[in-house]
């Protein structure tokens, strides 16, 4: 489907002179390609920066009413506070180092081979061209930057891009559904652990399966940059549940990873794909909330194709021209209120109350926390890959050069996610509800003279227990 035969999404009366909307789609190509935010204006626009700041206002806005102005300001301003917070993050993620490992080894193949399709296809030429001409290279990184600082999570929220990891993936769940749950564990050794039923497997290895046909359909068919549709209504529901549960599991591994990369009794223990299963359907919430632009840009393209023109003059054509255009921007700056639920996924059940009721405790106990932890990857991330769309684009223009910056982009903030995704983790447990364990009857005494030692109630946050014979 060519985007620029959409009469519906595009159609409207030039203004004089030169037309606003000129590049949006080309911004709309960016984003369903690979995730990168861009102006859909012709003109150089300071409306990302303005969009960050006012989706990190409203989100102190959130913290200060749920957790009182008092508790607000002094936690903006613990300076210690926040250091500890960079420590424990970048130490998660340096544990987990099988994680780590994968998302570089597959990132790299993934957009290898993408590059490698786009090396000469004289659209790269083209579009590079019509972002430069009314911009300079600095003004053009500059603005890519500060986009890019509005989706910091763009690299572990959006996994399902990744073909290469997709289809490993599938084939890892496939496996685990057809082989016996705990056959794996130890003999004597017993852990309280939530696990996925059998339902979900099914459903994930067959709408995995199922999301990988489409896109090697829709590359076979040269849809490369944009979703396939126009064949069947119900495609514009399916697709963006097809995107949001494969995302989904993606995410739920890599905040499984992260979670026992914190704990100080966790080890190399083999991957468990269930594990990660038990964290859905609240992972697919959190991709939601992370990236809701990803899934309503393609549900609302792929619907369009079915209205009729005359509702180009309506609202809901403006609409429509909106969400496609600076939508995107908008509507990931709002996202920036709700991105915290994503660590509190991470210590639960997968149960969607279960989530949303941990993270207003998240943001009772951590909120202003939460806040600079944002702003901090907001700020590497738009530095990161402004410094990386500077150096790539000072080279000639080419077909490739384009895609070449984007791609560096996105390895320069790759690890900026996996610490935002640990740091947001991080603050979860630091939320987490404390309990006491059980004492014996005959230490009673002996308790009420000695502090109780308080640990995190959670059951993935005990250490493993090994079985032995009960002491008399």
């Amino acid at each position: 489907m060519d985007l620029m035969t959409g009469p519906l999404v595009w159609a409207q009366a030039p203004a004089a002179g030169v037309n606003p909307n000129s590049l949006a789609p080309l911004a709309l190509r960016r984003w369903f390609a690979g995730l990168t935010l861009s102006s859909p204006q012709f003109i150089p626009s300071g409306h990302g920066l303005w969009a960050w700041l006012a989706g990190l206002g409203l989100l102190v806005l959130a913290a200060v009413l749920i957790q009182g102005p008092r508790a607000a300001v002094q936690q903006l301003f613990d300076v210690a506070g926040h250091v500890r917070l960079v420590r424990d993050g970048t130490r998660r993620v340096w544990r987990a180092g099988r994680l780590v490992a994968a998302a570089i080894a597959f990132t790299v193949i993934s957009w290898t081979g993408a590059e490698a399709m786009i090396y000469s296809v004289d659209s790269g030429r083209a579009d590079l061209l019509l972002l430069t001409r009314a911009r300079g290279l600095g003004e053009l990184a500059l603005e890519q930057g500060i986009l890019a600082g509005l989706t910091p999570l763009r690299d572990v929220a959006g996994l399902g891009d990744n073909l290469a990891l997709l289809i490993v993936a599938t084939i890892v769940v496939f496996r685990a559904s057809i082989e016996p749950q705990g056959s794996g564990e130890p003999p004597g050794v017993g852990r309280v652990r939530a696990r996925a039923g059998p339902g979900w497997t099914t459903l994930v290895w067959g709408i995995g399966a199922l999301y990988i046909l489409y896109r090697v359909v829709a590359r076979a068919a040269g849809s490369v940059d944009l979703p396939l549709g126009g064949c069947l209504v119900v495609e514009a529901v399916l697709i963006p549940i097809a995107m949001l549960i494969a995302d989904g599991f993606l995410l739920a591994w890599v905040l499984t990873e992260l979670r026992q990369a914190g704990l100080e009794t966790a080890g190399e223990e083999r991957l468990d794909p269930l594990a990660a299963l038990a964290l859905l359907p609240g992972a697919a919430l959190a991709c939601a909330v992370a990236l809701p632009a990803r899934y309503l840009a393609t549900f609302v393209f792929l619907a369009q194709a079915h209205l009729p023109t005359s509702i180009i003059a309506t609202g809901l054509g403006d609409y429509i021209r909106w969400q496609l255009g600076w939508g995107l921007t908008d509507v990931q700056a709002v996202a920036l209120v709700g991105v915290g639920l994503v660590g509190v996924v991470a210590w639960s059940r997968g149960r969607l109350g279960e989530a949303l009721a941990g993270y207003r405790r998240l943001l009772a106990a951590e909120g202003a926390h939460l806040v600079v932890a944002l702003a901090m990857a907001g700020i590497a991330a738009a530095v990161l890959a402004a410094t990386a769309y500077a150096v790539v684009l000072l080279l000639p223009v080419q077909s490739w050069v384009l895609g070449a910056a984007d791609s560096y982009a996105h390895f320069a903030t790759l690890p900026v996610g996996l610490w935002t995704l640990a740091a947001l983790v991080e603050l979860a447990q630091r939320s987490l509800p404390t309990a006491a364990r059980a004492r014996p009857q005959t230490r009673a005494i002996y308790a009420q003279s000695t502090p109780r030692r308080e640990e995190p109630a959670h059951e993935d946050a005990l250490p493993p227990v090994e079985a032995s014979a009960p002491t008399p």
